[in-house]
């Protein structure tokens, strides 16, 4: 089978002077997996915890959302190597957002943009930016 999961995305801001509308896009994408949704809710610290995507083989289409009402959450990549958190996105509270993840989601590259060969430890991560935030993470096997 083909074009499981259809995805539906548009943008629209209102606020002086932008008046800006990016015409809703719909598409559709395979779903090879029968993997997810994972791992579901869970609790993001301050510290940081990593997001467990161990059930998956490979990570495809991924919906996140944020269920605080208040604290917003950073999502990133944790090389816990060097201890480094590298942010990438923020969910304010009640926000969600869906995305595909890479299927290369562990991997560090060299600067050739080829694997190192090293054992694939980065972590899919998210920190709240104060207390103890509820976020979902359901992520689905390509």
């Amino acid at each position: 089978m083909s074009d499981e999961a259809t995805v539906r995305v548009s943008l629209q801001i209102r606020k002086d002077p932008i008046d800006y509308q990016g015409r809703p896009t719909v598409f559709t994408a395979d779903v090879t997996g029968i993997k997810g949704p994972c791992p579901g809710a869970f609790t993001a610290t301050v510290a940081g915890v990593s997001v467990d995507l161990s059930e998956l083989t490979t990570p495809g289409l991924c919906r996140i959302m944020n269920l605080d009402d208040t604290d917003f959450v950073t999502f990133g990549i944790y090389d816990p190597e060097t201890t480094i958190f590298y942010p990438l996105f923020e969910v304010l509270a009640g926000e969600t957002y869906v995305l595909r993840l890479s299927r290369d989601l562990a991997e560090e590259w060299a600067a050739t943009g080829t694997g190192t060969g090293g054992p694939e430890t980065n972590t899919f991560h998210v920190r709240s930016n104060a207390g103890d935030c509820n976020v979902l993470v359901e992520a689905f096997e390509v």
